[in-house]
């Protein structure tokens, strides 16, 4: 009997070769599947984009942080949302940049995704896979052809509530972030109310709650932070391919130096 999720990866994985291989022909990327093995022995896949170009000036980063869908081991599924873009032609003609993305273990998470968890204390521990992330990160920062002062972190859905709990615990790190219909507890918004913040969420989310965003941004601002908010009117849980190619996000994030 003929498995139709088998077919229906095999065809999702072909899509996104097929898009990344004809983002990095004609001399535009080069990319390169890896793992990274954390102190906690935690294997963690990634993908890294370098542009193919005569770049000879240090590159900025950018980290992208998939939804509970892309979990896995494959190192690839990771890849389905914003990651095409970034390194498209299209973006990288105007702002070459490093592109990494790694992929979250199934049965794990970025972060708590219950606000419950919040109430009672238990996002005080990063989670093992977080914990591999902010190890990986520290080793790409010491690559010389990153740029330490521009790195940037975004994520949608369980990717949104890892990069709020990522800059959080690294503000310092960050030139700024752009999480994508995530959530924190808003008690922790001081610690990173210095890093600049592009946040979005679809008012109809019916998986994020969209509170939970605008809770954040009342939060920030009452520490004193600005961060900009695009809300999607009739958005639902999936903004994220309109919050990437929201007008000026692309200039305002490069912009963003340490």
């Amino acid at each position: 009997m003929i498995d139709m999720r088998s077919i229906g990866f095999i065809i999702l994985a072909g899509i996104i070769l097929g898009v990344i291989t004809g983002c990095l022909t004609g001399k535009k990327a080069v990319s390169s599947p890896q793992v990274f093995i954390a102190s906690s022995g935690l294997e963690l896949p990634y993908q890294i984009y370098f542009p193919k170009s005569d770049v000879k000036n240090k590159l900025p980063l950018f980290i992208w942080l998939h939804g509970m869908g892309e979990r896995g081991n494959d190192n690839i599924n990771q890849l389905k949302h914003v990651v095409p873009f970034v390194i498209s032609d299209s973006v990288q003609r105007k702002f070459p940049c490093i592109v990494a993305a790694p992929q979250c273990p199934d049965d794990d998470y970025w972060a708590s995704l219950n606000s419950k968890d919040w109430e009672k204390g238990r996002q005080a521990d990063a989670t093992r896979p977080m914990k591999a992330v902010m190890e990986w990160i520290a080793e790409l920062a010491k690559d010389p052809r990153v740029d330490p002062s521009r790195i940037y972190v975004g994520g949608l859905s369980m990717g949104g509530y890892g990069t709020l709990d990522l800059i959080s615990r690294k503000p310092e790190w960050f030139a700024a972030a752009i999480p994508v219909c995530g959530g924190i507890d808003v008690s922790r918004a001081t610690t990173f109310k210095n890093v600049p913040l592009w946040i979005f969420h679809g008012a109809k989310d019916p998986v994020v709650p969209v509170k939970l965003s605008r809770d954040l941004v009342k939060a920030l601002e009452q520490a004193g932070a600005k961060p900009i908010y695009t809300e999607y009117p009739e958005g639902g849980h999936d903004v994220w391919n309109a919050a990437i190619r929201e007008k000026g996000l692309m200039e305002w994030m490069f912009s963003q130096t340490l």
